[in-house]
């Protein structure tokens, strides 16, 4: 029994420590030239019982559970395609120049927070340390990343609206945007993401 707990902790701390907190609570895109693509998710979800490692634990009491959902999935055209609020669309201009634009609304109406991170900040903190002994992984399910891979370098990117502490990088044929869940949900307006190729 107690082998079984030490390696389940020591599986669970190799998985928060794989994906840092910006890749804990994310979408992923992977797009072909037409525009299909793949799509992978992960989100904290509410435990809705103990799970099998707790059942089968003796001499502990739990005080701390959160689950991890992950997904992955196929897409056949990136118009149209929606993550709970999160739209995404691109195409093509007249030079051929590609675009990918994703619009993230924000403040009380928006939905996708509460379908990534379905606890209040305080919920959170107190979840993610189910993730780890030392506080490393408290930053779990703060903040929610969109990545997405092109067909090509990324020519340019950038954004609209606020939202306090956003961040939009790029790296070869990859671009990334974060932003923070609690700034999210106090937003004002809407978080336009653009892209080209």
């Amino acid at each position: 029994m107690k082998l079984l707990r030490t390696l389940s902790v020591l599986c669970l701390a190799f998985l928060v420590s794989a994906c840092d907190e910006d890749n804990a609570i994310s979408v992923r895109l992977r797009l072909q030239e037409n525009l299909s693509g793949t799509v992978i998710t992960s989100a904290l979800a509410q435990p809705v019982g103990p799970g099998a490692v707790e059942n089968a634990a003796q001499g502990a009491t739990f005080d701390r559970q959160v689950e991890m959902r992950g997904a992955k999935g196929r897409f056949a055209a990136l118009d149209g395609l929606k993550i709970g609020d999160v739209r995404f669309s691109g195409g093509a201009s007249e030079s051929g120049l590609r675009w990918v634009r994703v619009d993230v609304p924000t403040g009380a109406d928006a939905a996708w927070p509460a379908l990534f991170v379905p606890l209040d900040e305080a919920a959170r903190r107190s979840a993610a340390e189910a993730f780890e002994v030392t506080g490393q992984a408290r930053d779990v399910g703060k903040t929610f990343k969109i990545e997405i891979e092109l067909p090509a370098s990324v020519v340019s990117l950038g954004a609209t609206g606020k939202v306090r502490g956003m961040k939009s990088t790029s790296d070869g044929r990859v671009a990334t945007l974060i932003v923070p869940i609690e700034a999210a949900r106090a937003g004002k307006e809407p978080l336009v993401w653009q892209l080209t190729w």
